[in-house]
């Protein structure tokens, strides 16, 4: 007889429930890549990527020959990142901190050429003093000619109102072993703190008809232009370059991302990108 169950985030960890299923939405996306790679590649190594997650970015730097270092909050992203790190023959290449985000500043391997903070990973620290805090964790960790590259969505208007309030359906998977997953979201925007409370539900039906539900819970917090340069400037960077898309085009506010390639030290970054 088909069964039904519910799986819970767990309280100190809202994305052990769903690293899973996170590679399904995310695992295939690459329109960043190149950039990171290009950067890597002019900052030289070694590299840290903050809230690396299941490794999505971590394969192509190691394939291109760079020494990494991925730290993530989370044991069961990591757990998967381990895996498909070995599968693709790096297992013994990378080295994968669990720590908040905060422990770069602590790291006793020295400093680092690039840290990464990519696909809105500044946005899961949920207040500014978080927020602050990780830059400036991310300042200590540089070398004095290091850089940090910072991604995330720029929050234009038309990108909040698209938060629908109620539930959505955002995805649907055919698992290759049989059965399917759905993704339901829903999203709450607190303007006054510039906060997203977001709940996540995974449906997974088996062959057999066995129904799982898995959910997670948590808050992003978005950040405008002006206050990411200040909060830079707090935390000690030297200099930066703003970039409104993965191709390096200029920053607007009509622009899809708002991107900061951000020095440690004075030096002559290219405004038109990374310079070997």
């Amino acid at each position: 007889m088909p069964t039904s169950r519910t799986t819970a985030p767990a309280r100190d960890d809202p994305y052990a429930a769903i690293a899973a299923y996170y590679d399904l939405e995310h695992g295939h996306f690459d329109e960043d890549v190149q950039m990171t790679l290009d950067f890597a590649l002019a900052t030289g190594d070694p590299v840290l990527e903050i809230g690396c997650g299941t490794g999505r970015l971590l394969g192509p730097l190691l394939a291109a020959g760079h020494r990494v270092t991925g730290l993530d909050r989370s044991e069961a992203m990591l757990d998967r990142a381990r895996d498909a790190l070995a599968r693709d023959g790096f297992g013994d290449r990378v080295r994968l901190v669990v720590a908040e985000a905060t422990a770069a500043a602590r790291d006793e391997r020295g400093t680092y050429g690039l840290v990464i903070l990519a696909l809105n990973g500044l946005m899961h620290l949920e207040t500014p003093a978080a927020q602050r805090r990780t830059l400036a964790a991310a300042r200590a960790a540089l070398d004095p000619r290091g850089l940090l590259l910072l991604d995330m969505v720029n929050p234009t208007p038309d990108v909040l109102r698209g938060f629908e309030p109620g539930v959505i359906h955002e995805g649907h998977w055919e698992l290759s072993g049989g059965g399917q997953v759905d993704k339901f979201a829903s999203r709450i925007v607190r303007h006054e703190s510039q906060q997203i409370e977001t709940r996540l539900w995974y449906d997974r039906v088996e062959p057999d008809g066995s129904f799982h539900r898995t959910t997670a819970g948590f808050t992003l917090r978005w950040v405008t232009r002006a206050e990411l340069e200040l909060m830079l400037e707090l935390a000690g960077f030297a200099d930066w370059q703003v970039y409104g898309s993965y191709d390096l085009d200029p920053f607007d506010a009509r622009s899809d991302r708002l991107i900061v390639a951000a020095e440690a030290s004075p030096s002559p970054l290219s405004p038109g990108g990374p310079t070997g």
